[in-house]
């Protein structure tokens, strides 16, 4: 069974409500601040490192993502050849011409409606792209062969990453977090297609596009709700980049099973089963 790979991501940035200063203050004799100002003037010096060394890892990474994109061009080529190979007269228990498809239903079910898999059927490859100048940030591009749903051959989402500390409170810095995200555009052909959703319809994949903006005071009613849905799009963000990406063709077979789903699936039989050995063995005492 594969395993999670030990990577630290980015940080999703939560800007939470403000709360009530406290009046419990701790004192420090001056001796004692002075100590501390001194420790924390070091402290932001290891801050400095860190961003540093965060830049140099990204520098890496885009250097790195030459090298991945040749192996992932070989790997766009081989479905190519299958499908072209197979136009016409792929059995019906071939999955490998929808390749894709099955690859996020096996990440992420719950965004993609059966009405999303007829459009998904056309997906032909999955690609992240790192941006270092002059900010932080990373697309992931959905490619799709002509189709009869839209004119976009490539539909983008983009995280921006903020790798620097809060000029307003430095030592609150805990490494690169991603701020916000952008989507796209999506051209539909025919208007039955557009996603004007009414509060019925169901969600689908194609929402992914279309993040909500998060309102600039914190006490807009509607800034807890849309705050969550944001956490939730950065992290599936990162997922993207990080692990279907790369290890797509471990989702498609079923090979790869994320800690969160693993865990919480499998019944616990062990217990059920010495529960029942135990009222046996009860019983049977009982009766002697």
């Amino acid at each position: 069974m594969e395993t999670i790979r030990n990577r630290n991501p980015p940080r999703v940035k939560y800007t939470a409500p403000p709360k009530a200063d406290s009046n419990s203050e701790l004192k420090y004799t001056e001796d004692e601040k002075k100590t501390i100002t001194e420790l924390k003037q070091l402290y932001l010096e290891t801050i400095t490192l860190d961003c540093a060394l965060q830049r140099d890892i990204y520098n890496m990474e885009k250097d790195y993502e030459v090298k991945h994109n040749v192996i992932f061009d070989k790997r766009k080529k081989i479905l190519d050849e299958f499908k072209k190979q197979n136009y016409g007269d792929s059995e019906p228990n071939q999955s490998v011409p929808n390749f894709w498809l099955k690859v996020l239903k096996a990440s992420y079910t719950e965004f993609i409606s059966k009405k999303d898999e007829k459009i998904l059927e056309c997906l032909c490859d999955v690609r992240s792209k790192l941006h270092n100048n002059p900010v932080v940030k990373f697309d992931i591009e959905f490619h799709f062969d002509p189709n009869d749903y839209f004119t976009n051959t490539v539909l983008t989402k983009t995280y921006f990453l903020n790798c620097l500390p809060d000029p307003d409170d430095p030592l609150s810095y805990d490494g690169a977090e991603i701020y916000k995200c952008e989507g796209c555009e999506i051209d539909w052909k025919q208007a039955k297609d557009r996603g004007n959703k009414g509060p019925h319809d169901q969600p689908s994949f194609f929402d992914f596009f279309s993040p909500p903006v998060l309102p600039d005071d914190t006490e807009d009613p509607n800034y807890c709700d849309i705050n969550a849905v944001l956490q939730n799009d950065f992290e599936l963000g990162f997922y993207l980049k990080e692990r279907v990406i790369p290890k797509a063709v471990i989702f498609f077979t079923g090979e790869i099973a994320d800690c969160q789903s693993s865990s919480e699936s499998e019944p616990d039989t062990d217990t059920d089963d010495d529960s029942d050995a135990e009222e046996e063995e009860s019983s049977n005492g009982t009766d002697k």
